[in-house]
Protein backbone atom coordinates (compact mmCIF):
# COMPACT_ATOMS: atom_id res chain seq x y z
CA UNK A 1 0.00 0.00 0.00
CA UNK A 2 2.64 2.46 0.91
CA UNK A 3 4.19 2.12 -2.66
CA UNK A 4 0.55 2.67 -4.68
CA UNK A 5 0.61 5.72 -2.23
CA UNK A 6 4.10 7.00 -3.08
CA UNK A 7 3.46 6.63 -6.91
CA UNK A 8 0.05 8.45 -6.77
CA UNK A 9 1.43 11.22 -4.83
CA UNK A 10 4.21 12.02 -6.93
CA UNK A 11 1.81 11.63 -10.12
CA UNK A 12 -0.70 14.17 -8.71
CA UNK A 13 2.07 16.04 -6.97
CA UNK A 14 3.59 16.72 -10.44
CA UNK A 15 1.12 17.51 -12.25
CA UNK A 16 -1.52 19.15 -10.79
CA UNK A 17 -0.22 22.94 -9.56
CA UNK A 18 -3.62 23.27 -7.60
CA UNK A 19 -2.44 21.38 -4.73
CA UNK A 20 0.45 24.26 -4.29
CA UNK A 21 -1.54 26.56 -3.32
CA UNK A 22 -2.92 23.52 -0.36
CA UNK A 23 0.74 23.57 1.30
CA UNK A 24 0.42 26.67 3.44
CA UNK A 25 1.94 26.71 6.85
CA UNK A 26 0.21 29.74 8.64
CA UNK A 27 -1.34 27.02 10.96
CA UNK A 28 2.34 25.74 11.98
CA UNK A 29 3.68 29.08 12.21
CA UNK A 30 0.71 30.30 14.59
CA UNK A 31 0.99 26.64 16.74
CA UNK A 32 4.37 27.54 17.11
CA UNK A 33 4.00 30.91 18.22
CA UNK A 34 1.47 29.68 20.33
CA UNK A 35 3.82 27.24 22.38
CA UNK A 36 6.57 29.69 22.73
CA UNK A 37 3.84 31.84 24.53
CA UNK A 38 2.58 29.00 26.21
CA UNK A 39 6.08 27.53 27.07
CA UNK A 40 8.88 30.44 27.13
CA UNK A 41 10.94 27.26 28.72
CA UNK A 42 11.03 25.68 25.19
CA UNK A 43 13.67 28.52 24.07
CA UNK A 44 16.24 27.42 26.37
CA UNK A 45 15.93 23.37 25.65
CA UNK A 46 18.26 23.45 22.87
CA UNK A 47 18.41 21.13 20.16
CA UNK A 48 15.62 19.59 21.79
CA UNK A 49 13.82 22.35 21.64
CA UNK A 50 12.25 20.89 18.07
CA UNK A 51 11.36 17.94 19.41
CA UNK A 52 8.95 19.26 22.05
CA UNK A 53 7.64 21.53 18.98
CA UNK A 54 6.66 18.58 17.24
CA UNK A 55 6.00 15.77 19.27
CA UNK A 56 1.82 16.70 20.13
CA UNK A 57 1.55 17.01 16.37
CA UNK A 58 3.37 13.55 15.52
CA UNK A 59 1.19 12.11 18.60
CA UNK A 60 -1.69 13.56 16.91
CA UNK A 61 -1.21 12.52 13.55
CA UNK A 62 -0.02 8.74 15.06
CA UNK A 63 -3.18 8.33 16.86
CA UNK A 64 -5.53 9.55 13.83
CA UNK A 65 -3.55 6.89 11.60
CA UNK A 66 -4.35 4.20 14.34
CA UNK A 67 -7.85 4.71 14.71
CA UNK A 68 -8.40 5.06 11.12
CA UNK A 69 -6.58 1.90 10.56
CA UNK A 70 -9.08 -1.40 9.48
CA UNK A 71 -12.02 0.98 8.68
CA UNK A 72 -13.79 0.72 5.56
CA UNK A 73 -11.13 -1.86 4.29
CA UNK A 74 -8.15 0.85 4.85
CA UNK A 75 -9.23 3.20 2.64
CA UNK A 76 -9.59 6.31 5.18
CA UNK A 77 -6.21 4.95 6.41
CA UNK A 78 -5.04 5.46 2.43
CA UNK A 79 -6.27 8.27 1.92
CA UNK A 80 -5.15 10.05 5.03
CA UNK A 81 -1.56 8.97 4.40
CA UNK A 82 -2.15 9.60 0.78
CA UNK A 83 -3.28 13.48 1.52
CA UNK A 84 -0.02 13.41 3.78
CA UNK A 85 2.25 12.91 1.74
CA UNK A 86 1.47 15.02 -1.09
CA UNK A 87 1.15 17.69 1.69
CA UNK A 88 4.72 16.60 2.70
CA UNK A 89 6.15 16.84 -0.80
CA UNK A 90 7.26 19.97 -2.99
CA UNK A 91 6.50 19.78 -6.53
CA UNK A 92 7.39 22.88 -7.42
CA UNK A 93 11.22 21.88 -7.98
CA UNK A 94 10.84 20.41 -11.15
CA UNK A 95 8.56 23.12 -12.37
CA UNK A 96 11.10 25.79 -11.00
CA UNK A 97 14.40 24.33 -13.00
CA UNK A 98 12.43 23.67 -15.90
CA UNK A 99 11.41 27.89 -16.01
CA UNK A 100 15.22 28.30 -15.35
CA UNK A 101 16.18 26.22 -18.39
CA UNK A 102 13.38 28.00 -20.29
CA UNK A 103 14.72 31.44 -19.45
CA UNK A 104 18.66 30.69 -19.56
CA UNK A 105 18.14 29.32 -23.22
CA UNK A 106 15.59 32.20 -24.62
CA UNK A 107 18.56 34.88 -23.17
CA UNK A 108 16.07 36.40 -20.94
CA UNK A 109 18.99 36.55 -18.24
CA UNK A 110 17.52 38.44 -14.92
CA UNK A 111 14.09 36.24 -15.34
CA UNK A 112 16.75 33.23 -15.18
CA UNK A 113 18.70 34.83 -11.94
CA UNK A 114 15.14 35.78 -10.46
CA UNK A 115 14.27 31.53 -10.84
CA UNK A 116 17.85 30.72 -9.64
CA UNK A 117 17.69 33.20 -6.60
CA UNK A 118 14.21 30.95 -5.73
CA UNK A 119 15.81 27.25 -6.52
CA UNK A 120 18.53 28.36 -4.17
CA UNK A 121 17.11 30.42 -1.36
CA UNK A 122 19.05 33.31 -1.59
CA UNK A 123 20.57 35.74 -4.61
CA UNK A 124 21.63 34.42 -7.09
CA UNK A 125 24.77 35.05 -8.87
CA UNK A 126 24.64 37.58 -12.39
CA UNK A 127 26.96 35.52 -13.92
CA UNK A 128 26.28 32.44 -15.84
CA UNK A 129 29.46 30.04 -14.89
CA UNK A 130 28.56 30.89 -11.15
CA UNK A 131 25.00 30.54 -11.31
CA UNK A 132 25.25 27.08 -12.79
CA UNK A 133 27.12 26.12 -10.14
CA UNK A 134 24.99 27.63 -7.75
CA UNK A 135 21.68 26.36 -9.43
CA UNK A 136 23.23 22.45 -9.57
CA UNK A 137 24.39 22.79 -5.71
CA UNK A 138 20.45 23.71 -4.81
CA UNK A 139 19.13 21.31 -7.07
CA UNK A 140 20.69 18.45 -5.46
CA UNK A 141 20.10 19.89 -2.44
CA UNK A 142 16.74 20.84 -2.48
CA UNK A 143 15.97 17.35 -4.43
CA UNK A 144 16.72 15.61 -0.96
CA UNK A 145 14.89 17.98 1.46
CA UNK A 146 11.65 18.42 -0.94
CA UNK A 147 11.58 14.76 -2.26
CA UNK A 148 14.04 11.80 -1.54
CA UNK A 149 13.93 12.49 2.43
CA UNK A 150 10.39 12.97 2.94
CA UNK A 151 9.96 9.39 0.98
CA UNK A 152 12.43 7.91 2.95
CA UNK A 153 10.73 9.08 6.35
CA UNK A 154 7.35 8.11 4.74
CA UNK A 155 8.36 4.40 3.69
CA UNK A 156 9.47 4.35 7.73
CA UNK A 157 7.28 5.92 9.60
CA UNK A 158 4.29 6.81 7.66
CA UNK A 159 2.46 10.05 7.19
CA UNK A 160 4.48 11.09 10.69
CA UNK A 161 7.82 10.42 9.18
CA UNK A 162 7.00 12.82 6.35
CA UNK A 163 5.41 15.30 8.29
CA UNK A 164 8.11 15.00 11.12
CA UNK A 165 10.46 16.08 8.34
CA UNK A 166 8.82 18.45 6.28
CA UNK A 167 7.94 20.68 9.44
CA UNK A 168 11.70 20.18 10.51
CA UNK A 169 12.82 21.99 7.66
CA UNK A 170 9.71 24.69 7.58
CA UNK A 171 10.84 25.59 11.21
CA UNK A 172 14.75 25.36 10.13
CA UNK A 173 13.78 28.32 6.49
CA UNK A 174 10.88 30.01 8.69
CA UNK A 175 10.98 30.43 12.49
CA UNK A 176 12.13 34.02 14.14
CA UNK A 177 13.42 31.81 17.20
CA UNK A 178 17.36 31.80 16.91
CA UNK A 179 17.38 28.41 19.44
CA UNK A 180 14.31 26.80 17.38
CA UNK A 181 15.93 27.28 13.69
CA UNK A 182 19.66 26.06 15.15
CA UNK A 183 17.84 22.97 16.87
CA UNK A 184 15.93 22.28 13.31
CA UNK A 185 19.31 22.94 11.75
CA UNK A 186 20.98 19.66 13.59
CA UNK A 187 18.00 17.50 13.64
CA UNK A 188 17.40 17.67 9.96
CA UNK A 189 20.80 17.31 9.16
CA UNK A 190 20.36 13.71 11.65
CA UNK A 191 16.86 13.01 9.65
CA UNK A 192 19.32 14.05 6.29
CA UNK A 193 22.03 11.28 6.86
CA UNK A 194 20.43 7.86 5.40
CA UNK A 195 18.72 9.45 2.83
CA UNK A 196 21.82 11.60 1.58
CA UNK A 197 23.35 8.07 1.83
CA UNK A 198 21.07 6.35 -0.01
CA UNK A 199 20.53 9.14 -3.15
CA UNK A 200 25.15 8.57 -3.06
CA UNK A 201 24.33 5.33 -3.83
CA UNK A 202 21.53 5.94 -6.23
CA UNK A 203 23.56 8.33 -7.70
CA UNK A 204 26.30 5.39 -8.55
CA UNK A 205 23.52 3.28 -9.75
CA UNK A 206 22.03 5.71 -12.28
CA UNK A 207 25.23 8.18 -13.11
CA UNK A 208 28.73 7.25 -13.31
CA UNK A 209 29.54 4.43 -11.19
CA UNK A 210 33.34 5.47 -11.06
CA UNK A 211 32.98 8.83 -10.54
CA UNK A 212 30.64 8.78 -8.13
CA UNK A 213 32.75 6.67 -5.76
CA UNK A 214 35.91 8.25 -6.40
CA UNK A 215 33.57 11.33 -5.03
CA UNK A 216 32.97 9.67 -2.00
CA UNK A 217 35.97 8.67 -1.43
CA UNK A 218 37.67 11.69 -2.24
CA UNK A 219 35.20 14.05 -0.29
CA UNK A 220 36.44 16.11 2.17
CA UNK A 221 36.22 14.92 5.96
CA UNK A 222 33.51 17.54 7.99
CA UNK A 223 33.11 17.83 11.29
CA UNK A 224 29.13 18.82 11.77
CA UNK A 225 26.81 16.47 9.91
CA UNK A 226 25.04 18.97 8.12
CA UNK A 227 28.59 20.14 6.10
CA UNK A 228 29.22 16.26 5.57
CA UNK A 229 25.74 15.58 3.84
CA UNK A 230 25.95 18.51 2.14
CA UNK A 231 29.50 17.31 0.99
CA UNK A 232 27.84 14.10 0.13
CA UNK A 233 24.90 15.48 -2.08
CA UNK A 234 27.09 17.33 -4.23
CA UNK A 235 30.19 15.73 -4.33
CA UNK A 236 28.11 12.20 -5.60
CA UNK A 237 25.67 13.72 -7.46
CA UNK A 238 28.38 15.91 -9.94
CA UNK A 239 30.29 12.68 -9.98
CA UNK A 240 27.37 11.14 -11.51
CA UNK A 241 26.81 13.04 -14.54
CA UNK A 242 27.65 11.94 -17.74
CA UNK A 243 26.91 14.13 -20.13
CA UNK A 244 28.35 17.69 -19.71
CA UNK A 245 30.26 19.24 -22.09
CA UNK A 246 32.14 22.10 -21.45
CA UNK A 247 30.84 25.57 -22.05
CA UNK A 248 26.77 23.98 -22.19
CA UNK A 249 26.06 25.09 -18.85
CA UNK A 250 22.42 24.03 -19.33
CA UNK A 251 23.18 21.13 -20.70
CA UNK A 252 24.64 19.84 -17.29
CA UNK A 253 21.79 21.13 -15.83
CA UNK A 254 19.86 19.09 -17.24
CA UNK A 255 22.08 16.14 -17.23
CA UNK A 256 21.78 16.14 -13.35
CA UNK A 257 18.01 16.27 -13.14
CA UNK A 258 17.71 13.16 -15.40
CA UNK A 259 20.11 11.89 -13.14
CA UNK A 260 18.25 12.97 -10.12
CA UNK A 261 14.79 11.33 -11.92
CA UNK A 262 16.39 7.93 -12.70
CA UNK A 263 17.63 8.26 -8.63
CA UNK A 264 13.73 8.03 -8.30
CA UNK A 265 13.39 5.85 -10.13
CA UNK A 266 15.40 3.18 -8.12
CA UNK A 267 14.06 4.10 -4.93
CA UNK A 268 10.81 3.18 -6.30
CA UNK A 269 11.95 -0.36 -8.00
CA UNK A 270 13.73 -0.73 -4.15
CA UNK A 271 10.62 0.20 -2.23
CA UNK A 272 8.51 -2.16 -4.80
CA UNK A 273 11.24 -5.27 -4.30
CA UNK A 274 10.85 -4.61 -0.32
CA UNK A 275 6.95 -4.62 -0.75
CA UNK A 276 7.39 -7.71 -2.99
CA UNK A 277 9.09 -9.88 -0.58
CA UNK A 278 6.93 -8.54 2.16
CA UNK A 279 9.04 -6.31 3.78
CA UNK A 280 6.93 -3.55 3.71
CA UNK A 281 3.40 -3.20 3.74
Amino acid sequence: MALICIILALLIDRSQTSVDHLREFHWFDTYSQSMMRRLPGIDKQGAAAIIILLLPILVTVILLQYALADQFYDLFSFGFALAALIYSLDGRLDREIKQYLHARETGLDILAQQYASTLIGKPAAETPPQQTTEVMHGLLQQSNRRLFAVLFWFTLLGPAGALLYRLTCHTLQNSPSQTLSLAAHRFEAILSWAPVILMAGSFALAGDYESVTRAWRDKPRQNDLASCNYHTLIETGLGGIRDCPPGNETACIRSLRALILRSLIIWLALIAILTLIGWMA
